[in-house]
């Protein structure tokens, strides 16, 4: 899974002396102390206002969440837009909400995506700017069945948060200020719900791997990598196996040159609980690398209950 958190200084995490802000600790809390494939980009940019992020998103993600994996967004932002200059806010409440929706309403069409609101600040004025920004935020959201977390309610009830803020900057905490965000946003069932169908096991697992080709892929995804697709007729087996070399080469050399593969070729890796294998017996195919498991194409929507966790994409080959 790649995450993005796209927004201000707060995504950024400015003011913690440990560099972590909310962003870092809710990704550390959501692996639990055990192995998951997250990559976290911390896309956070100090003074940007919703107009900003508007113009960016979409070039940030770009590099960083390719069509073929498991991506995610997560946005925040809006303190800045009630920022006053000159009497005015630095944007304007409708402009903030259509800069919202705009954003919103495109990428929830490429991945899926969470929104967290403003956090209040050390001026009571502005808090009362950021809560009223942040129910128009939370109705935007509604209407575009996107999840919204309202921090802003939640952060103005905290003995803490005030007190991080004061004496930091007047905007942002410290440490203790993040980690209490980072706690709020960890217990949200939206963004629990990313994490619902990553399983942990104590359980031994086997680490195996899968070349794939493009029209695969794509159905693994439509799984939100949780499934191999069944078999065609013509298929009466499934071949997971057990080196990684062996499924780079099958998809480097091979998938690559075939058609039905749409020249595309990707290296798979997922873990399988042993016990579940023990029914199968290793076939070797080649030289010592060249070992692989011979799964009846019957068997295989089993098989993909016995996986724990994602399917995750180890590599990708093309012409």
């Amino acid at each position: 899974m790649r995450i993005c958190f796209i927004g201000d200084s707060f995504v950024n995490g400015t003011g913690d002396p440990t560099y972590l802000g909310w962003t870092g600790r809710i990704c550390a809390a959501a692996c639990g102390g055990q192995r998951q494939d997250i990559t976290h980009y911390n896309l956070g940019v100090r003074g940007e206002t919703s107009a900003d992020i508007e113009t960016r998103w979409f070039s940030e993600i770009s590099g960083r969440l390719p069509h073929y994996g498991d991506g995610r967004i997560v946005f925040s932002f809006g303190v800045n837009d009630t920022y006053l200059e000159n009497g005015k806010t630095r944007v304007e409440l409708e402009k903030s909400i259509e800069n919202l929706r705009y954003i919103l309403k495109s990428a929830k069409e490429l991945f899926p995506v969470l929104m967290v609101g403003p956090p209040p600040v050390n001026d009571a004025a502005r808090t009362i700017r950021i809560a009223n920004l942040s129910e128009h935020f939370s109705e935007v959201c509604s209407e575009l069945n996107v999840p919204y977390l309202d921090i802003c309610t939640t952060l103005q009830k905290s003995e803490l948060w005030p007190k991080e803020v004061t004496e930091n900057d007047g905007s942002h905490p410290r440490a203790a200020g993040y980690t209490e965000l980072a706690k709020i946003v960890h217990n949200w069932d939206g963004w629990k719900a990313w994490f619902k169908n990553i399983n942990r096991s104590d359980k031994k697992t086997v680490t195996l791997f899968r070349a794939v080709g493009k029209k695969e892929m794509e159905l693994i995804k439509e799984s939100d990598f949780l499934a191999f697709p069944p078999r065609l007729p013509f298929q009466p087996m499934f071949y997971p196996v057990l080196y990684k070399a062996y499924a780079i080469k099958i998809a480097r050399d091979w998938n690559t040159k075939d058609a039905a593969s749409g020249y595309f070729g990707y290296v798979t890796q997922f873990q399988v609980l042993a016990e579940f294998l023990k029914k199968y017996s290793v076939q070797t195919v080649g030289s010592s690398i060249h070992k692989e498991y011979w799964i009846p194409a019957e068997d295989l929507a089993e098989f993909n209950r016995n996986i724990i966790g994602k399917i995750e994409i180890f590599a990708e080959y093309q012409p």
